[in-house]
Order: structure tokens, then sequence, then C-alpha cells
């Protein structure tokens, strides 16, 4: 499929606009991207599921499977107009030259420990990272002869002093899940290309539209797209940005003989969802403002932790107004954390955020035996992380307001200052 087939003159001429005009992330989001896999005359993108597109000649499959820098159509796993698509919509947010659509979060990191390190090669990661993050390295260094060092610390300084002549990859979360922990994005690129290290940043939390690691430096960034991108907890999927086309070849190469890419019907409700992430984020964040405020009220001696208090300066310039919603709140205990969301009526308890319910999730509750040291992570057990969804704000505060009182009932009605964590 040629992205200039069948294309009119009124419609290249309004491609050509678009393409050259300084657009606002919203509207870049809407109408960008169908362009490129030639699919501009529908207002909504098409599901396009052929798991093999029919060539026309002997020469047309030729010129398609012989492309290596183009879209192969030709066949599911190389490429597919909808997921093209996507990838396109992610590009003009991020402000990226390429991005890979891939089956899920996890799936994203894989691809990026596969394509991009081999043996021989050490890797440096903070405690604080997804904890099966860190498994799924573990897993990959004892197979494929490689190093892995986890650090306590988030300092610039403490990813400096682990640094080998043999580090190829430092691979960071920022901030940090759950705990809010910072990682100064800027200073740590600057580290790693002085030292020809690969910086990969996971930034499902603050999503392209709050921060833009590529933007200050990173070689790679990554994304769960079932989070805030998708928005709605229908479908999964994962991203992989780079403006390195080295990188991305490498990674593209990976994807196709892995067979890694995203499904067509999952891509379609991601870009659905990608479409109105701007709106939805001013929602998110106007909630857990008043979230915030109703706390700061009621509860002043509770600690509570919201990221975009903290980043502003790091976060390529943030706007507290467009932001994710997610805040955590710090109970005096585990057992005060458990009762919490256990009298929660409206916010029900899950694993994911970004949805449009309000979610929340609460890790002293769901910790393993024997496996994840909280505390080592930085997460207080009483730590409750709480995904602040898109219902009227009024019914969001009242749902929270009586679950504390019930969890701790002697802080309920504390009076001073509260501290922000």
């Amino acid at each position: 499929m040629s992205p200039t087939k069948n294309v009119s003159p009124r419609e290249r001429q309004r491609r050509d606009y678009l393409l050259s005009s300084p657009l606002g992330a919203a509207t870049r989001a809407i109408h960008l991207g169908q362009h490129e896999a030639g699919l501009d005359q529908f207002p909504v993108p098409a599901l396009i599921c052929n798991s093999a597109a029919l060539l026309d000649s002997v020469e047309a499959g030729r010129d398609m499977l012989g492309n290596a820098e183009g879209e192969n159509f030709a066949y599911q796993r190389y490429a597919n107009p909808t997921v093209s698509v996507l990838e396109a919509k992610f590009r003009a947010i991020e402000h990226c030259a390429y991005s890979l659509a891939v089956n899920s979060g996890m799936t994203a990191c894989l691809l990026v420990f596969r394509a991009l390190l081999g043996a021989g090669d050490h890797v440096i990661v903070p405690r604080g990272l997804f904890y099966e993050v860190i498994e799924q390295l573990e897993h990959e260094t004892r197979q494929r002869g490689m190093t892995l060092s986890v650090i306590e610390a988030y300092e610039t300084a403490a990813f400096q002093a682990a640094l080998r002549p043999d580090t190829r990859m430092i691979f960071i979360e920022a901030p940090t899940n759950p705990a809010f922990l910072d990682i100064n994005i800027a200073e740590l690129a600057k580290l790693c290309m002085k030292n020809a290290v690969l910086l990969v940043v996971d930034n499902t939390f603050l999503t392209p539209l709050c921060q833009k690691p590529l933007s200050l430096g990173a070689a790679v960034t990554l994304y769960s797209t079932t989070k805030h991108i998708n928005g709605h907890g229908d479908v999964m999927g994962g991203m992989v940005s780079t403006n390195d086309p080295d990188l991305f070849k490498a990674l593209k190469s990976h994807r196709e003989s892995a067979g890694l890419i995203l499904d067509p019907f999952s891509a379609w409700l991601t870009v659905r969802g990608l479409r109105t992430l701007a709106l939805r984020l001013k929602k998110h964040a106007d909630n857990a403002l008043a979230v915030i405020a109703m706390l700061n009220q009621e509860f002043p001696t509770l600690q509570w932790r919201a990221v975009w208090l903290t980043r502003s300066a790091q976060a390529n310039g943030i706007d507290p107004s467009l932001h994710t919603g997610l805040i955590a709140i710090v109970l005096p205990s585990q057992e005060a954390g458990t009762i919490f969301v256990s009298q929660l009526q409206l916010i029900r308890t899950g694993t994911t955020f970004g949805n449009i319910e309000s979610l929340c999730y609460h890790y002293g509750s769901f910790a393993r035996a024997g496996g994840t040291d909280l505390e080592r992570m930085g997460v207080p057990r009483g730590l409750v992380r709480i995904s602040v969804g898109l219902e009227d704000t009024d019914d969001i505060n009242a749902d929270i307001r009586r679950a504390l009182r019930l969890a701790m009932p002697a802080e309920a009605s504390a009076a001073g200052e509260v501290s922000p964590v």
C-alpha cells in the first residue's frame, strides 16, 4: 500500500499543511498519522486486519519485500497499516524519528534487551525499577552471558560509581513506580553520552505529552501503552521510540524476526485512546489536584506524593494542568493500607493505572512472601497508589474520605500542615 496512492490534490494540500504547521499535541494526535499508511480519506483510521497483502505483480512484490527501510505490508509480522497509523501518531506527539508498536510493555522491555544487548555487556538499573523488569533482566543476563548491577541510590553520582568499561546500558523508570522517586534524566543522559552508554527510559508514568526523555538526551524510550495511552482498560500494548537510525534498525529487525508486532485490533483501539490523550490528562490532573486539596484540608497529617510537584524543572516544562493524575498516599501502617483499600466503594483495586475509572493498588497487601523488598524500593508498607480517574470529583473525594476515616480514625480530625514527600 502506497502512502501516495489515490490521494486527491485537496488531500495532498491538507497533508502538506499538517506536516509543515506547528500544531499542538492534541491536534497532532487527532489528525496526523493516517497519511503515512495511505489512509488519509478516513476521518477515523481504518481497522485493516489482513494477515498479508496481495501483491499486484512480481515487480511490486520485490519492491515491498526488498525494501528494508519502508513499510513491508506483505505480511503482518513485518508491518500493518493500522499499526503504522498508531506508530506515526506516536512519533508526532513524542517528536521522534522512529516508533515501534509491540504487544505489551514487558515485550517492549524484552525487545530492547534482545536487540541492543549481547554477551559481555553490563547493565545498570536502580532498585526502584518495576520488579518484573529486573526479573526479566536477571533471566537475560544469566542466559546470555551478561552482567547486571542493581544500585540502591538514584543520584547521577550513584550511576557513575557503578559504571564499568563493559557497561552498555542504563535502564531507568523516571519517576519510579509507585514510590515517585526522582532520577534526573538530563544529567544522567550527559553521563551516558560521555561514556558511550545507552540510556533507556521507561516513560509510561508520564506519557510523551508530559515528559520527552529523548529530548533530554535518552537513547531509547519505551511505554506500556496499556496504561494512559490507551486509557480505556481494554487492550494491552507497548511502544519503543528512538531517534537513532542504527538502534531503530536493530529494534525493527528483531521485532520482525521474533513476531513481536502489536496486532491490528489492539492498535486500532490504542489509536482511539491516543486521539483523546491530551483531553483525558487534563481531567485526570484536575481530579487529582482536587483530591490533594481535600487531603490537605481534612487529613493534614497524612503524607502524600504527587509527581508533578517535584519534577517540573526536569520534565521538559511540564504543565501541572496536564498530568497523569497519579498520586500516592502513605498510610501509617500496612494494616491501615489494607483497611483503606477494602473500604473503598467507588474506586476499585487493580494492578494497572491510567484508565478512565479510578483505581488503587496497595503494594503491602499483595507483596509476595519472600519476594520484593518494598522498603529497599522506597515503598512504605502503607503506601497506596491511586490512579485518579475521570469520574465526578465530589464522588472520588467522598469515597477516599470515607475510607480514610475508617482506616485511620485517630488521624481523621488531626490539625496542622500536611507535608508532601
